[in-house]
């Protein structure tokens, strides 16, 4: 079973280091609208698309936003792309990726009867200043949960960066940061 899973992660971090930036924006009218092949619907709507108009709704803090979110069929995954542009220092970004993180569970946790049993992925982007000055979109950030051991955490009672870290790193199948975000 634990192989099993392990298989299934590797091919899920394969298909996301592949394609980090074919989340779908449903706000901004330049991206394609159109559903991935593998998305599931409801009713009317995707899953996707669900989220989307909840989870824009939310307001987020230190200036990160929802750059769109995906489901992966084939990997039982959502993935959810996050982005901060403008950030004073790593550990800045670092606890604006995690809090964001914090504010979006409690709605995915609404939706046990489209989730339970799926992977729930988040992905961060940011544009760090690189050697030669030029500005780059790239990944810095990943980590994924399963739902089901989602809903056994309390995601709004936890408040501080030290605590939120933590449970991160314990509940968590992993947390990846690209090595120049994960120092000072």
């Amino acid at each position: 079973m634990r192989s099993i899973l392990k298989l299934t992660l590797g091919l899920a971090i394969a298909l996301l280091l592949l394609a980090p930036f074919g989340l779908i924006d449903r706000d901004d009218p330049s991206y394609s609208t159109v559903d991935s092949s593998g998305s599931e619907q409801y009713g009317n709507q995707t899953i996707e698309s669900i989220l989307m108009s909840e989870l824009t709704e939310v307001s987020l803090d230190s200036e990160v936003r929802i750059a769109g979110i995906t489901y992966y069929d084939e990997i039982d995954s959502v993935v959810i792309g996050l982005e901060k542009n403008i950030y004073p220092s790593n550990e800045c970004l670092r606890n604006s990726m995690v809090c964001s993180i914090f504010q979006i569970m409690p709605i995915i946790l609404t939706h046990s009867e489209e989730l339970s049993g799926k992977n729930i992925v988040f992905t961060g982007s940011s544009i760090p200043v690189n050697v030669d000055e030029t500005c780059t979109m790239m990944k810095i950030f990943h980590t994924e949960i399963i739902y089901d051991v989602a809903t056994q955490i309390d995601w709004i009672n936890c408040t501080n960066a030290t605590d939120r870290t933590q449970l991160l790193t314990d509940n968590f199948e992993y947390v990846w940061w690209d090595s120049r975000i994960n120092t000072d």
